[in-house]
């Protein structure tokens, strides 16, 4: 075998392990999979959505609420981790889309949202909960949704998490009902 026909199989080779790669992530971005967990490499921490709390959307009087619990861990036996910056997503056809902040007057007294803790230092071997409610200014043709939370410490070390959310309908108040309030 000379070089050309060498180079011409080892590309031929190249082509179909990069297609099959972007098949396999494409099937498993369609997959009926609910949470998909990533950490960036040399990351200690993760981030989990809490399963069976009020991960859910709403929409009334205009606005597209998503109210969010998740569980950030710091697997780290020796290292503190401190996390610096939060970006909420919701998925629009094939687009990412950020979702803000949703600010009102109740979204403050509560200590544990993320608005409120920032920087959040987490010691080695330990986790804490976070509540937020985001909203969005766009209109959603399904009654579920993909969402992401992507943090990021202060080595600029990315972790990232990704749920579908359901749309629920309750009479009650919108943050009466995330925190559990009223019965």
């Amino acid at each position: 075998m000379d070089h050309a026909t060498i180079a011409v199989t080892l590309s031929i080779i190249a082509l179909v392990l990069a297609i099959s790669k972007w098949i396999y992530d494409f099937l498993y971005a369609q997959s009926d999979t609910t949470t998909v967990r990533r950490t960036r490499r040399g990351s200690r921490s993760r981030v989990e959505f809490l399963e069976g709390q009020t991960n859910c959307f709403i929409t009334r009087g205009g606005y597209l609420l998503f109210l969010v619990s998740c569980r950030i861990y710091n697997d780290s036996d020796q290292t503190t981790t401190i996390i610096e910056k939060h970006k909420f997503q919701a998925k629009i056809g094939r687009r990412w889309e950020d979702a803000e902040l949703y600010s009102a007057p109740q979204a403050v007294i509560f200590p544990s949202l993320f608005r409120n803790s920032l920087p959040v230092v987490l010691e080695p071997e330990q986790r804490q909960d976070f509540y937020e409610v985001f909203a969005l200014d766009e209109l959603i043709p399904s009654p579920q949704i993909t969402v992401r939370l992507k943090l990021e410490d202060k080595n600029a070390k990315t972790i990232n998490c990704q749920d579908t959310l359901k749309h629920r309908v309750d009479e009650r108040p919108v943050f009466d009902m995330l925190f559990r309030v009223l019965e």
